[in-house]
């Protein structure tokens, strides 16, 4: 069977499907692509900062950071501009609290920019495989009609209609597939980054808050 001659032969229906499916495949590895290569950097800056910073006891305290990038810039520069407004406060708790909520706001900016993308690789690994099904019952409804309408029902009539609606199930899982395990793999290591990043504000809002409060 040629697939291209379910383009040239199939329903509009089925077309249309064949085409979304292929659009779904395409939208799904760009997004795959991109998010790949945006968690790769963002775990080598997490890694380099450690590398640099992270045997230094009271390293929250320093001002020096240099080639930062990444989520622990936005943490790093986030503490930076309250340090300006940490000293109107006496209390330790006050300092300790106000800390907390800005980086955890921090975090929440931060997961939020990291899931872009995720919402869209699940509609399509959730949506895919129906519209695949779709595709190929609608393919198969036709092929019926047509072979009752020529009664022929030899095997030479069936197999190739049947055989084209069959493809858009296949085109169906080939989207949905990767879109699941790309989902599955991104929201973990998502998960694994955030979770670090907030080992490092409750270190930071420690040293900083109890920093302060000596001053």
């Amino acid at each position: 069977m040629d697939f291209l001659h379910a383009f040239s032969q199939g329903s509009i229906v089925l077309t249309l499907v064949f085409l979304l499916l292929i659009m779904m495949s395409f939208a799904s590895w760009y997004i795959i692509f991109l998010k790949g290569m945006r968690l790769k950097r963002e775990n080598q800056a997490y890694q380099k900062f450690m590398l640099e910073y992270g045997n230094i006891k009271d390293w929250p305290t320093r001002d020096d950071f240099k080639n930062v990038d990444g989520a622990v810039k936005f943490l790093l520069d986030e503490v930076q501009n309250l340090q300006a407004i940490l000293p109107h406060y006496e209390s330790h708790e006050v300092k300790k609290e106000i800390l907390t909520m800005h980086l955890a706001q921090t975090l929440d900016e931060i997961r939020f920019w990291l899931d872009k993308g995720l919402t869209i690789l699940a509609s399509i690994g959730s949506s895919a495989p129906f519209i695949g099904l779709f595709g190929t019952v609608w393919g198969i409804y036709n092929a019926l009609n047509n072979i009752a309408a020529q009664g022929n029902a030899g095997l030479s009539v069936v197999a190739g209609p049947m055989g084209e609606a069959l493809v858009a199930t296949a085109i169906g899982l080939f989207a949905a597939i990767p879109a699941v395990l790309a989902y599955n793999t991104f929201v973990r290591l998502n998960r694994l980054l955030v979770q670090n990043l907030r080992h490092l504000a409750e270190q930071m809002t420690v040293y900083i808050s109890n920093s302060n409060s000596r001053k």
